[in-house]
């Protein structure tokens, strides 16, 4: 019980900081000047890079950690934990073949040296980050599903 609990309060966590960058974060960023905007997407893309395969990685072993019979899940429980798992392992995945790429061209750029699709590429994180929130906030469900 208490590693479903805390299965749940960290994948929630993530979900809620991945939201706030999807839903307001970054839109926001959209009104600021040219200066700010690059600035500070890129020291978000320098921190969120370093935190998130941290956070994206343990919220997945604590969930496949569930899975485990020790756990003792119900059947019903255990197929929601796992397809919940499956979710954030495929974002796991997905994260270091989309968005992480272009994230980490993003952490390295400056108001005087950005290339000249910056926007394209903004947008395509954008598009990836939004998808892959939307699975995780899935998972989270599945997960908060499982307890009952």
């Amino acid at each position: 019980m208490i590693m479903q609990v805390l299965a749940i309060l960290v994948l929630g966590l993530m979900c809620g900081s991945e939201l706030n960058v999807a839903a307001f974060g970054h839109p926001t960023l959209n009104w600021q000047s040219l200066e700010v905007h690059i600035s500070v997407r890129s020291s978000l893309a320098v921190l969120l890079g370093r935190v998130m395969p941290f956070w994206m990685a343990g919220s997945t072993l604590l969930n496949l950690l569930l899975l485990l019979p020790f756990e003792h899940l119900n059947a019903s429980a255990w197929r929601l934990a796992a397809i919940s798992f499956a979710i954030q392992a495929a974002a796991v995945v997905f994260s270091l073949v989309a968005p992480v790429p272009i994230n980490n061209r993003i952490k390295n750029w400056t108001p005087k040296n950005l290339p000249e699709d910056w926007r394209a590429q903004e947008t395509r994180w954008d598009r990836y980050h939004w998808f892959r929130t939307c699975g995780l906030i899935v998972a989270f469900a599945l997960l908060l599903l499982s307890a009952y």
